[in-house]
């Protein structure tokens, strides 16, 4: 590992020491340290022989591609700033985020894109398409165009650019995904991003892994991912394989076996659902086989953490060798050693389902203001239902009101441009208002109980954060998403999402012969069993203010596309409360 003062730095020091070394693997083609290096130097040229001034933003858009990091570490070397924009954002964002870091330089992989791109901001000098596509505006050029104009740049030019990088100016802008309002560009500074990839490496034992090995494939608009692809694994000088499509993330898990893994709640929830399925096709010995590895090992995980000594028994082994091994194997995560949640919270039942095959989660705490992490649980030891400690250097303390306010060396110096909202986000004494509540127990593990503007107030006058409530109504079996609502209103109700991989299982508990979401979702056996789960999974465990009096099943999942998501894959509340206000009103009715 090595000091540098950026990750420019970083990947220099790289190509010296390493430069043979695999580091990126896009489908066929691979990079070494030394032609990523090669290669995002000919971008920082070709960006600047196209008039880029050092402190310029740059935009990205597109789906998860070498050329995409290409463009980031190129655009960062030239002295600019990387301002990523979700392949998925609509016009008016686009055109609010062009606005607001005032790119001239766009990169994006889609034709969709470029018609976007050019309609939002006539005025943009360069479209650079990262994948092939054909377009009749002159100012869209290929990748390759790029790199081939940087030939009459000097490199004196470049390495100018890059000795004068300053580590505490902005390095890289991310833009908040928008569950409510307009997208806010939080400014990470060069040294923060150095820092943060330092403390995730730091964190782990070597003798878990030296060199991160990852595969890219949530959003890189989002901080999360950018810890991982690039952070860590520059940080670690360790290897990245591209994913562009979700649907491809299993057969990529499989090629590339990474070491590391992040999964938002929904990609583990995803996985759970399969696994679930197959396990239960098993009969007679193999199922008697496959329940005991698997409370074996869930054992041995419990013992591991309540005494901090590891557990080595014949029976452990046994249990690995016949089932666990097998299982992580045909996911493509048997070499794994470090996996990781964020982004939203995920249930506890889901923790120990994994936890008894042998993947122990590590749900961590975070947002695009904090660099992407602020707390986290010690490497092979969480304590499920918190999400660890403060990082290092963090100082973290509940307001009054039970915010979780923070301190410390990763946080955002605000948003662009937007005084007002930087104003509400950090106050007069430098603390970072989260809008999270939470809660810190005595050896300083977090619990994050809701959101501020989450929090739901009864036509009773009780607050009540919804957060409780949906996890453990995603406890039922077979539900994927479940959002309370009842704001200003005299009861709590919910809207629930099958998951369409255990809609056969859902049924078959309610007896019930129904197959398919549709069908299962209308089914009045199913409604009556889950008026049951709701009861028992859910409102025996909560206040009864808390309870939920009354649900309906959305026959579809919730989607990116259908607005219900974000693209990292948390519920926009107020989406769903307007997509589906007829529903809602239907159960007050």
């Amino acid at each position: 590992m090595h000091a540098a003062t950026t990750i420019v730095h970083t990947l220099s020091r790289w190509a010296s020491e390493r430069p043979d070394q695999e580091a990126l693997r896009d489908r066929d083609v691979t990079w070494t340290w030394a032609t990523y290096w090669r290669d995002a130097r000919l971008v920082a040229r070709g960006l600047i022989a196209l008039g880029h001034v050092a402190g310029d933003a740059v935009a990205i858009m597109g789906g998860n591609r070498a050329q995409w990091v290409l463009a980031q570490l190129g655009a960062m070397a030239a002295g600019g700033v990387p301002a990523p924009i979700y392949p998925t954002s609509t016009h008016d964002q686009v055109r609010h985020i062009l606005a607001n870091c005032g790119a001239s330089v766009v990169f994006v992989d889609e034709a969709g894109n470029v018609d976007k791109v050019l309609a939002a901001a006539p005025s943009v000098r360069a479209v650079v398409a990262m994948a092939p596509l054909t377009h009749a505006d002159p100012r869209v050029m290929s990748f390759a165009a790029l790199l081939a104009a940087a030939a009459p740049v000097p490199d004196a030019d470049l390495d100018a650019r890059i000795t004068a990088l300053d580590p505490r100016a902005t390095g890289l802008l991310i833009y908040t995904s928008g569950t409510t309002g307009e997208p806010k560009g939080a400014q990470l500074a060069h040294e923060q991003l150095v820092t943060m990839g330092r403390t995730m490496a730091d964190a782990v034992p070597p003798a878990r892994f030296t060199e991160a090995r990852v595969v890219s494939y949530l959003p890189l608009s989002h901080i999360a991912e950018q810890l991982f692809t690039n952070l860590i694994t520059l940080q670690t000088g360790g290897h990245v394989t591209f994913c562009g499509d979700l649907k491809q993330i299993k057969d990529r898990l499989i090629e590339d076996r990474p070491n590391v893994f992040l999964g938002v709640p929904r990609v583990w929830e995803k996985f759970e659902a399969v696994l679930r399925a197959r396990l239960a096709e098993a009969t007679g010995l193999k199922a008697a086989i496959a329940a005991w590895a698997l409370r074996t090992e869930l054992a041995a995980f419990d013992a591991e953490t309540a005494t901090g000594r590891p557990v080595t028994s014949l029976r452990r082994r046994l249990a690995n060798r016949l089932v666990q091994g097998k299982i992580k194997g045909a996911l493509g995560l048997d070499r794994l050693e470090l996996a990781c949640s964020g982004a939203a919270p995920i249930g506890k039942e889901t923790l120990r389902f994994f936890a008894s095959l042998g993947i122990v989660i590590h749900e961590g705490y975070g947002m695009t203001e904090t660099t992407g992490i602020a707390t986290m649980p010690p490497i092979g030891a969480p304590r499920f239902g918190t999400v660890g400690r403060a990082l290092p250097g963090v100082t973290l303390r509940i307001a009054d009101d039970g915010e979780i306010v923070l301190k410390g060396p990763n946080m955002t110096r605000g948003y662009l441009h937007q005084p007002d909202k930087t104003a509400e986000l950090i106050d007069e004494d430098g603390w970072l208002h989260t809008g999270d509540l939470g809660a810190v127990d005595g050896d300083g593990f977090v619990t994050i109980t809701g959101r501020k503007k989450d929090l739901l107030i009864t036509a009773a006058g009780k607050n009540i954060a919804p957060a409780e409530m949906e996890a453990h109504l995603k406890t039922i079996l077979g539900v994927a998403q479940a959002v309370v609502l009842g704001d200003r209103k005299p009861y709590l109700v919910a809207l629930l999402v099958l998951d369409p991989e255990r809609a056969d299982a859902i049924a078959a508990a309610a007896g019930s012969t129904a197959r398919g979401v549709p069908e299962v979702a209308r089914d009045p056996a199913v409604r009556a069993w889950l008026t049951q789960q709701v009861e028992e999974r859910c409102n025996s465990k909560v206040a009864r203010y808390q309870t939920i009096k009354r649900f309906d099943v959305v026959p579809h999942d919730f989607t990116v596309d259908g607005g219900e998501l974000t693209p990292s894959l948390k519920i926009r509340r107020n989406v769903v409360a307007e997509k589906y206000a007829g529903m809602i009103e239907a159960l007050y009715a």
